[in-house]
């Protein structure tokens, strides 16, 4: 009886394994798409859509109307990993007519990022990966989270929404 369940243990041990590896594999995967580590095409046409739309959002920044509030921004910033970058949601942004201000998202930064103990950076809008803002309750902008959106599941993304204050 023991030679028989000896085969069947190990082979639940090592599917339980490779599930944890797989898990372990998507959530890096997962993790390189929204940091923009990654040759994704979607990632990397939301990134130039939120760039060349800039201009959108600096207006809506500079004279928000009533039913526009939450203003963000996501700026890549490097890691300790060569060739690597951690793109970041900076809250709290203003724009002076040359630079954003903002909050850095510290419970995602990494160490290397060179953001100050306060989380208060500022930087020219040319840097900007991604930006967004709550129009009515609705997202404005969001291009890199909406194309991470359509590569996640229904679960996974369901752990993201629940941040989001405001929906598409």
């Amino acid at each position: 009886m023991l030679r028989k369940l000896i085969p069947l243990v190990l082979t639940v041990l090592v599917f339980s394994g490779c599930k944890d590896k797989v898990k372990e594999q998507r959530r890096d995967d997962l993790r390189a798409l929204m940091h923009g580590n990654t040759d994704d095409p979607d990632i990397r046409a939301a990134m130039e859509k939120a760039r060349a739309t800039v201009g959108e959002f600096l207006a809506a920044l500079q004279k928000p109307a009533a039913n526009q509030k939450q203003f963000m921004v996501r700026k890549a910033y490097p890691t300790l990993v060569a060739g690597r970058q951690q793109i970041l949601w900076i809250n709290s942004v203003t724009y002076d007519g040359t630079l954003l201000h903002g909050v850095a998202d510290d419970k995602t930064a990494t160490v290397g990022a060179g953001i100050p103990l306060d989380g208060r950076v500022a930087f020219p809008p040319a840097e900007i990966c991604d930006w967004m803002f709550n129009e009515d309750g609705k997202a404005v902008g969001g291009f890199m989270l909406r194309a991470l959106k359509n590569k996640m599941t229904e679960d996974e993304w369901a752990k993201i929404a629940t941040q989001i204050t405001f929906k598409e």
